[in-house]
């Protein structure tokens, strides 16, 4: 038995497979394992072989547009079989809890007869719990994914003030709520569509945001993946210190600095620190309070 394929997938993602077997049997379960995998579902075309009761099945087989690599490791970074573009999409993330979700509920349910003998009530409804959270997330991001889609209309502005979002924020001065909405958060969205019902006017998320500059969306990122980069600065702010020698206490590669009276400081002298900081904000690219773009870091 044996299985060809003419060409390498070409950039549409078709090829031509061929299964020929003296076992029609084989080669029946050989195409259907291998349709499975490609997410391909039409019949091939059969032809008998010129060996008695063989057969030989073929077909032009169009891959997934874009098949998505699967899980490469456990790093936390190491995310990218989440999402088919570069940067995830809301409703990518909305449907990932949800399956998140299904898998809790399929393990509580396995946990109720392990392989030994164990009572794990407690656990079974901790895993519950845990999947009717991930189920309640998933149903708020999918919300806000319809809301981006621009499914559900919003108000033109917020209810205090009548504060305007998107576009109708740049370069205004609201001093309450975080600032200006320029960007705004999944609260602030479901806000705006709780409202619209009641507003004199409404509009979608695209006709709001349209008119923000791209490179601002471009570089956006969150107040957590800000206050990571933060940390990860400071890590290698801390590193770098005892890379360098300090010209005030004297101190070398891998020691700390001394007070006068040689007792050793968690806190380096600042001539020291300002050194290590100019190393660091080189080599990663930081921009200061919002570093947006960071890379190596």
């Amino acid at each position: 038995m044996s299985t060809s394929t003419d060409t390498v997938l070409p950039d549409d993602g078709q090829v031509e497979v061929r299964i020929t077997s003296a076992d029609p049997d084989a080669t029946e379960m050989v195409w259907k394992r291998a349709m499975a995998a490609l997410g391909h579902t039409a019949r091939p075309i059969t032809r008998p072989t010129r060996e008695k009761g063989g057969v030989r099945l073929y077909g032009i087989v169009t891959a997934p547009e874009r098949p998505l690599p699967g899980q490469q490791d456990a790093a936390e970074d190491s995310n990218a079989h989440l999402m088919a573009g570069p940067r995830i999409t809301v409703d990518e993330l909305a449907v990932h809890c949800s399956a998140a979700a299904v898998w809790l509920d399929q393990l509580a349910r396995a946990a109720e007869t392990p392989a030994t003998p164990v009572e794990l009530a407690d656990d079974i409804d901790s895993l519950r719990r845990e999947a009717r959270s991930l189920r309640e997330r998933a149903d708020r991001l999918h919300k806000v994914a319809r809301i981006i889609e621009g499914d559900i209309p919003l108000a033109t502005g917020f209810k205090d003030a009548g504060d305007g979002w998107g576009a109708a924020a740049l370069n205004t001065d609201r001093e309450d709520y975080g600032g200006p909405a320029v960007i705004p958060t999944a609260n602030q969205l479901l806000h705006l569509a709780s409202i619209a019902p009641y507003s004199d006017s409404t509009l979608t998320y695209p006709q709001g945001m349209d008119g923000v500059p791209n490179s601002l969306l471009l570089s956006w990122e969150s107040k957590t993946a800000q206050q990571r980069r933060a940390q990860e600065r400071d890590a290698a702010v801390a590193q770098e210190v005892l890379r360098i020698a300090c010209e005030r206490c004297s101190a070398g590669s891998g020691e700390p600095c001394r007070t006068k009276n040689g007792r050793a400081a968690e806190q380096a002298h600042t001539s020291r620190q300002r050194e290590a900081e100019a190393n660091v904000d080189a080599r990663i690219g930081w921009l200061g309070e919002n570093p947006v773009a960071v890379t190596e870091a």
